[in-house]
């Protein structure tokens, strides 16, 4: 089943239950997701891609308000944990870190040309924040 129609089933699972959280969370997934399948420039594994977004744009806004709105933070932080069971399982810090040494290896030593490769052989299961963070350390830019 893919990431769409298995959040579809959980939406429906959630309206029977009495989940307004999570079928709130779900609606909103799946209209952004649909947005996204009517754009004719859009990539493969649009699922993946809105939910990571929206994961970033979650973690963005915990980042900026832990002290002032720690209520919201809270439930957002229960909305990332929802969302993270529908993309893949992302690499490891390690797993990067081997990655990133095989390809410095490989003669790629720009940050942009390892995070292109990076995104097109792993996808969804490449963190980009961290990345780029474990780029920054091996002093590659």
């Amino acid at each position: 089943m893919d990431i769409k129609a298995q959040i579809q089933s959980d939406r429906i699972a959630a309206m029977k239950a009495g989940e307004t959280e999570r079928k709130a969370t779900l609606d909103y997934i799946l209209g952004e997701i649909q947005k996204k399948e009517k754009d004719p420039h859009t990539k493969a594994d649009i699922a993946a891609a809105v939910i990571s977004a929206y994961i970033k744009s979650l973690r963005e806004f915990i980042e900026l308000h832990k002290q002032d709105r720690p209520e919201v933070c809270a439930k957002y932080e229960t909305e990332i944990a929802m969302l993270l069971e529908y993309l893949p399982r992302q690499l490891s810090e390690e797993e990067l870190i081997r990655e990133i040494q095989s390809l410095v290896a490989g003669g790629t030593g720009k940050k942009g040309l390892i995070m292109k490769v990076l995104k097109e052989k792993h996808g969804a299961a490449v963190d980009g924040r961290m990345a780029a963070t474990l780029l920054d350390r091996m002093g590659i830019r």
